[in-house]
């Protein structure tokens, strides 16, 4: 252990020292340009201190001058949880299986409402004329990139109509059986997710790949009439009403191991033919009218952030993940799967801070760090791009109501590549409730699970008259927090050496 020495200084008026504690084997330095915070303060002697201090689980001895003070710094007391329910109600679907040695066995498939178009967008003259209408496919978008695993595993798929309505507290358990009839799908196809098919030109400006799934003409016909009868098009009108007529889909892999693809969009769509007249030139160059057959093609419907979408996850961890879990080794994983309950050493930190006999001490800032261990494999799984940690008690009605993290009880950190770590930065607040309001265990208790984040950008253009310039600038704001079921992801947190910082200026008069 490294303890650093006070810091001794006379000033005048103007001072802002800073006291900082660090946990989990980070020291401090002090910096050249220290920023004033709290304000001016009262004349008089200034102390500015500078400690540091490694938590490693025995007694420690805080140097402020002349004084010390022994304090107990126990290490972060955490235990590994496997969680086999999981929201999974999303706007994008997994299909498709994969199996990792390190990460285990994943299968995904995919249960969905859709929303339908208020009118269909065919001419009369063509609508009324089964004839006309050719054929309908479910076109599944992928966007470039977004799948787990081998590119050109063969898959297949199939797909099923809905016989009754979904329950509306769905999760990744939720069994399709007595939901669809096994006997009668609407369609099936095989696939590969790679672009090996597309010339270079245009596989470099396509940004999804399609998976396309023909339906019968029958359906199409179907459609078309329920969109064209007066006693049957008002179901379309809402919602509500087409989900009685259409209670949605279930998506399922019927063969192939390998990929997992992370589906964007789901549109069904209607073709059908017209006649046009073209013009164009003869030999002599004389105009020449032309009857010519052309396609066109219209989405009926689709999927939606406004209905109710959610994926059906099995996931079975490797043998591997199971031995680290044994030894409480601190993982996180995804979709589902391993998550972090600890205590947060919260009432550490306050002790610390009351030992202090200043007369003024204002806290700047509260940092909790955790370094990651990236487990390596063949298929590209890398840690979550987003954690939460939040009060255990306060997760369930998080997720409910669609929260976002308020600083209070709960926090985000991104993972950084580079340093690789989480970090958890806006906390000053929750360890101001702690020093104002005391402490209940219940504020001690987190828990850390992946998530994905969505966030918009506030565009300001800002015009400078007198020199008759313009600059821009945004603001991120932070507008959706789900849990993450993007794809598999996996990493293992180092809680053993977890950092708290925790920044607050300090006076002690004489």
């Amino acid at each position: 252990m490294t303890l650093s020495n006070s810091l001794r200084k006379r000033i005048g008026l103007l001072a802002a020292p800073f006291l900082t504690i660090a946990a989990g084997g980070l020291l401090l330095s002090c910096e050249d340009k220290t920023p004033t915070v709290g304000g001016a303060l009262a004349s008089g002697e200034v102390q500015i201190a500078l400690d540091s201090l490694t938590w490693n689980g025995t007694d420690q001895t805080i140097h402020r001058g002349e004084q010390q003070k022994t304090v107990f710094c126990p290490k972060i007391s955490y235990v590994t949880i496997f969680n086999d329910s999981v929201d999974t109600r999303s706007t994008s679907n997994l299909i498709g299986r994969i199996s990792v040695p390190e990460y285990g066995d994943l299968n995904c498939s995919f249960v969905s409402r859709l929303m339908c178009t208020t009118t269909l967008d065919i001419p009369d003259s063509i609508s009324k004329k089964p004839e006309r209408i050719d054929s309908m496919k479910l076109v599944l978008t992928v966007p470039r990139g977004a799948l787990t695993g081998d590119s050109l595993a063969p898959q297949q798929l199939r797909v099923f109509e809905l016989t009754k309505s979904l329950p509306n507290d769905i999760d990744n358990r939720f069994d399709p059986t007595g939901y669809y009839d096994p006997a009668n799908p609407l369609g099936t196809r095989s696939y590969t997710l790679s672009a090996l098919g597309m010339s270079d030109s245009l596989y470099s400006t396509r940004r999804y790949v399609d998976i396309e799934i023909p339906m019968s003409r029958e359906m199409a016909l179907k459609t078309v009439e329920a969109y064209t009868n007066q006693a049957t098009k008002d179901i379309f009108a809402w919602p509500q009403t087409f989900e009685k007529y259409f209670h949605g889909i279930y998506v399922e892999p019927s063969f192939g191991r390998g990929c997992v693809a992370n589906i964007a969009l789901t549109n069904f769509l209607i073709y059908y033919h017209y006649y046009a007249m073209e013009s164009t030139q003869d030999a002599e160059g004389k105009p020449v009218e032309t009857l010519t057959t052309k396609v066109g093609c219209t989405g009926v419907f689709a999927s939606s952030p406004i209905v109710l979408s959610s994926n059906n996850v099995i996931y079975r961890p490797s043998e591997n993940l199971k031995a680290m879990a044994a030894e409480n080794q601190a993982l996180i994983t995804t979709p589902g799967g391993y998550q972090i309950k600890f205590k947060f050493p919260g009432k550490e930190l306050v002790d610390i801070y009351n030992t202090n006999q200043s007369k003024l001490a204002v806290v700047s800032s509260l940092k909790f760090q955790i370094p990651v261990e990236e487990i390596q494999n063949d298929y590209g799984l890398a840690p979550c791009p987003y954690l939460l940690m939040i009060k255990s008690s306060k997760l369930k009605e998080f997720l409910a109501s669609n929260s976002l993290p308020d600083d209070k009880e709960s926090f985000y950190a991104k993972y950084d590549k580079k340093k690789k770590r989480y970090d958890f930065e806006s906390m000053r607040d929750y360890i101001l409730g702690l020093i104002q309001k005391g402490i209940n265990e219940d504020d001690l208790d987190m828990t850390i699970i992946p998530v994905n984040l969505e966030f918009e950008t506030n565009q300001q253009t800002n015009y400078n008259p007198w020199y008759g310039t313009s600059s821009s600038s945004g603001q991120q704001y932070l507008t959706k927090c789900t849990p993450y079921i993007a794809g598999p992801t996996m990493c293992r947190l180092k809680m053993d050496e977890a950092q708290t910082i925790f920044t607050y200026s300090l006076q002690q008069m004489r």
